[in-house]
């Protein structure tokens, strides 16, 4: 009989603590993917740049195309939605074939 008791004693204390890990989540770290590029940043911008000088400004153009090396695409994605919220997540960048900046385009 005490055996009885014991073993079960001990099958609801086991499932009790199997419970409590249940609730137990792994830390995420966020992902972070590309350049952050903020509105200061945009604002030193202007035509007439050399890709040199837009890089320095701007950081390495990660979504450079080999067949369209004048056109330009940063992209920033994050999991964590609260991290950079005021960067820009869509900018694309054009320069004329002497490398010089013509255009860009904040896409939204």
């Amino acid at each position: 009989m005490k055996t009885r008791f014991a073993q079960l004693t001990l099958l609801i204390a086991s499932l009790s603590l199997l419970q409590a890990c249940g609730g137990i989540t792994p830390y995420k770290a966020p992902m972070m993917q590309g350049v952050v590029i903020t509105e200061s940043m945009l604002e030193d911008l202007q035509v007439g740049l050399h890709q040199s000088q837009v890089r320095q400004l701007l950081g390495p153009d990660y979504g450079a195309n080999p067949f369209k090396p004048n056109h330009w695409e940063y992209i920033y994605t994050s999991s964590n939605t609260t991290l950079h919220s005021e960067a820009i997540r869509h900018l694309i960048i054009k320069f004329d074939d002497n490398g010089y900046l013509t255009d860009w385009q904040r896409i939204k």
